[in-house]
């Protein structure tokens, strides 16, 4: 045996038995941080009007699928409040509105007027019919502004995985009437003010996409992508993964765009390649880490509130308020 290291290793059992002030190898040193893991609540009602399964878009010719929204809207609001319509996350083939309802009334709370949509998932139709569906929210937030007191010039939208790529998607497009699908409301502007995409891909052919994409279609349960893709891998159609990624889209109709990642989970990554893109055009864009999150992150207390704050200071800087003669309103 080294000397040295039975030495060091006589010294720390020593220690151990003795208390005397030296290393115990045993020990750990880093002690582990406790997370608070706990599932939020949507219990935050004060101050908050909820309106549930209100019917904003029909999606078929004889009107029978019907989609519908939850709206939570501040109890008292001095005027006009800005909007945010929130897409849930699930892989394009699961997920619900109720998602979303802590985070809904959470911002609701801080003057926002939250619209938490349904859209068609995989299973019942794939690309580009929940990007149609979550344009039509959009056209259904401005269309409907008066009557939920919203300023339909202060419409953001937000999105978390899946969510978040609808939400890039959104932005990506927005202002150029692309991808509005056969919904209502179609002589109103889908256009947003705002974006924020919590851990959504923003680019279906990265490296890293592809080759999970590719390996999990030699499996049996293949893989979210392909069934929100029609069936298709980057292999067998790479057209589809280029037309339904945010990045191919992006440019400088755009708008100011927040990007929330957790450490855990590809920080930074995903987007990269589309803030490049919005850096060259010189479009707002900010990105935030969270320390230790994990994917999802948004749902759970030790991230949640932080996400509320880097959601409301980022809109209330890049969706003032104007007056009627076109100045910005003070804060």
């Amino acid at each position: 045996m080294n000397r040295r290291f039975a030495v060091l290793t006589l010294l720390g059992v020593v220690s151990c038995l003795t208390g005397l002030s030296l290393p115990c190898f045993a020990e750990d040193e880093s002690p582990k941080k406790k997370l608070d893991r706990t599932k939020v609540l949507p219990d935050m009602t004060e101050g908050v009007i909820a309106e549930g399964s209100i019917i904003f878009n029909y999606v078929d010719a004889k009107r029978r699928r019907r989609l519908s929204l939850d709206v939570y809207r501040p109890e008292n609001a001095d005027g006009p409040s800005p909007a945010i319509v929130m897409y849930f996350g699930g892989g394009w083939q699961n997920g619900r509105p109720g998602l979303f309802a802590p985070l809904a009334q959470a911002l609701a709370q801080r003057g926002y007027v939250c619209v938490v949509p349904e859209y068609r998932l995989s299973g019942e139709a794939p690309f580009p019919a929940a990007v149609h569906d979550a344009k039509a929210a959009v056209r259904w937030t401005r269309k409907f502004a008066k009557r939920f007191n919203i300023d339909p010039d202060r419409i953001a939208c937000l999105g978390g995985s899946a969510g978040g790529h609808l939400s890039g998607f959104v932005a990506a497009t927005s202002s150029l009437g692309t991808f509005e699908g056969e919904g209502e409301h179609r002589d109103v502007s889908s256009e947003v003010q705002a974006a924020i995409v919590m851990c959504g891909p923003m680019d279906l052919l990265d490296p890293a996409i592809v080759q999970k994409v590719e390996a999990a279609a030699k499996g049996p349960v293949g893989h979210a992508i392909i069934d929100f893709l029609q069936g298709h891998t980057p292999s067998s159609n790479e057209a589809i993964y280029r037309e339904a990624a945010p990045i191919t889209h992006v440019g400088a109709h755009a708008p100011p765009m927040l990007f929330i990642d957790g450490e855990f989970d590809r920080p930074g990554i995903r987007s990269a390649g589309f803030r490049a893109i919005l850096d060259q055009h010189g479009i707002a864009n900010e990105f935030l880490m969270l320390p230790d999150g994990p994917h999802p992150f948004w749902a759970q207390r030790q991230w949640f509130q932080p996400t509320v704050e880097a959601v409301d200071l980022f809109l209330k800087k890049q969706m003032k308020e104007t007056t009627e003669s076109g100045n910005t309103a003070p804060n």
